[in-house]
């Protein structure tokens, strides 16, 4: 037997003997001799996560409508490519200058305290007749928009928006990464807004679910990325007082089964214990300002952790700087007339 690696059946086949071997070298030369680990900006869940989103693995991220979703993924994007790695945006949902406007207010936000640009102040500004300004000019009245622009072109080459369509197919997907790859140099965190929305051309028994996700996952394995996806809800199981699960999503067989990491995105003031509204009515409005992302399957560290993030929609963003709730959630909410 050869302690050489061989290919067996399309996939690489190790000795241990192999592996050991490389192992070895890489920390000879000063290297990791891990995966790669993409930070996702947010300290609480990169500590949850150990690390970060990590080469190889599928990563979900549900909820319901206007919970946050896109907000949340296109941060993860942004804290990506601010950290210096490579990032892609596969939007099914968004044109890329929407995109873009999210994109400035939420910089401005980041970097500058005080009052700045909302992202309805920059696409009203973007969105009116210029008279033939550049794009500085049309920026510049707008509080702490120039230096989010300056911050956005530095990091611009490295940030990618692809305006996804029915024909934006896994294939097509995987040809788009690898372009990616052959121009900055490394493999791109690579973000799907949303999952049920990538078109599959064959899939078994029609179950277009499970061959993207079963796609999403095989191009996280070789390519040596993450691969983060939105996940919608199945409406017709979210009845009133429910609090959302992983077989809540559309295809939640398939999804539960490939992925690695489920995180599911909350209204903290849906999901509370009742006693702590009842006894305080001001919770409810306190509440209604946090979204509470549950870590529902981690498969190399903790799950079932209940963090919760501060909402600054107004400027298409969470505060990063979140925590494990302290108030006593459930999984169903009665309601008393």
């Amino acid at each position: 037997m050869t302690t050489q690696a061989g290919r067996l059946g399309g996939g690489a086949l190790r000795s241990l003997a192999s592996l050991l071997d490389d192992t070895d070298s890489a920390l000879r030369r000063g290297g990791s001799a891990g995966v790669s680990v993409w930070s996702s900006g947010f300290p609480a869940l990169d500590d949850t996560l150990t690390g970060g989103f990590r080469a190889g693995e599928l990563v979900l991220l549900g909820g319901s409508q206007g919970n946050g979703k896109t907000t949340m993924a296109l941060q993860f994007v942004r804290n990506a490519v601010a950290a210096g790695r490579t990032a892609l945006f596969f939007s099914y949902e968004h044109e890329a200058h929407t995109l873009f406007e999210r994109l400035v207010s939420m910089e401005a936000a980041e970097r500058i305290p005080g009052e700045v640009a909302t992202v309805h102040d920059v696409r009203r500004a973007l969105e009116s007749d210029s008279g033939g300004l550049t794009l500085e000019d049309v920026l510049t009245p707008l509080p702490g928009a120039l230096p989010a622009l300056f911050a956005l072109a530095d990091f611009g080459e490295r940030l990618h928006i692809h305006e996804s369509n029915a024909s934006t197919t896994l294939p097509e997907i995987r040809r788009i990464v690898d372009e990616v790859a052959q121009l900055t140099g490394e493999m791109p965190l690579v973000l799907v807004d949303y999952l049920q929305k990538v078109p599959v051309r064959e899939a078994r028994d029609g179950d277009t679910m499970t061959a993207a996700a079963e796609g999403l996952k095989e191009l996280a394995l070789q390519a040596g990325l993450p691969a983060v996806a939105v996940a919608a809800a199945d409406k017709a199981s979210l009845g009133a007082g429910r609090r959302m699960r992983i077989h809540d999503l559309r295809g939640s067989s398939a999804l539960a089964y490939e992925s690695d990491i489920v995180l599911i995105l909350s209204e903290k003031v849906d999901i509370v214990a009742r006693d702590h509204l009842i006894y305080d009515l001001g919770n409810a409005q306190r509440f209604s300002d946090w979204c509470v992302v549950t870590v529902e399957k981690n498969r190399h560290g903790r799950a079932g952790v209940e963090l919760e993030f501060h909402k600054d929609f107004t400027h298409g963003r969470f505060h990063t700087d979140g925590q494990e709730v302290k108030e006593r959630l459930i999984d169903e909410r009665v309601f008393v007339n």
